[in-house]
């Protein structure tokens, strides 16, 4: 069986790495959404510029970041949540009152119970993968952008003797001299003093 999201092999639907990678974008999305309210109103040029071509007054917000803001964040996880908690013979979803409260209170049970999603719950690789979305979403919506540069593939041999063979990504910018180079697909570690074997063994790959 290959994960969902990286293909490495594995027993479930998704790897523990995936997963666990999922969870750590989860648990950050109440503090994105109150970021995201700056980003509402549209940036205006210079007031003594001339906007031709048209009378029409632009948008009053942005609508991309609108959606998250008014359901687009909690109303997929809440879907999932509402099946796990049915499962677990949980109490049901009740009234939360303000968006940032259902994003908070999903987001909450997802992660405490994520332990039992991983395990149990036989839908957990598209609750991860509707997870990345809403991160590339609120990412993009924030201006965020990848700085993320390939350097190859992982060579780390797993347990049943195959290479790993995930993308090996680091940011070029925030790498230091002394930080590591991790896989986020078998979680291997390159710590700065291995990174000339790295090099090499990267080398030797594309011979």
């Amino acid at each position: 069986m290959k994960c969902a999201l990286c293909r490495r092999t594995t027993e479930r639907l998704i790897c523990a790495n995936c997963w666990n990678y999922a969870i750590e974008k989860l648990y950050n999305f109440p503090t994105k959404y109150v970021q995201l309210e700056k980003e509402l109103i549209p940036s205006r040029g210079k007031v003594s510029e001339k906007v031709g071509g048209s009378k029409e007054p632009p948008l009053p917000v942005r609508l991309e970041v609108l959606y998250l803001r008014s359901g687009g964040i909690s109303k997929p996880l809440m879907k999932h949540e509402k099946i796990i908690r049915k499962e677990q013979r949980h109490t049901g979803i009740t009234f939360r009152g303000e968006e940032l409260n259902r994003v908070k209170m999903t987001c909450q049970y997802l992660t405490a119970q994520a332990d039992w999603i991983f395990t149990n719950y036989v839908d957990a690789d598209n609750l991860a993968k509707e997870i990345n979305s809403i991160h590339k979403q609120i990412s993009t919506a924030l201006g965020f952008r990848s700085e993320l540069m390939t350097i190859g593939t992982c060579p780390t041999t797993l347990d049943d003797g195959k290479m790993c063979g995930a993308k090996l990504q680091v940011n070029p910018a925030t790498l230091t001299s002394f930080g590591d180079i991790k896989c986020k697909a078998c979680g291997a570690t390159w710590e700065s003093n291995k990174w000339r074997l790295l090099g090499r063994v990267l080398e030797n790959a594309d011979d």
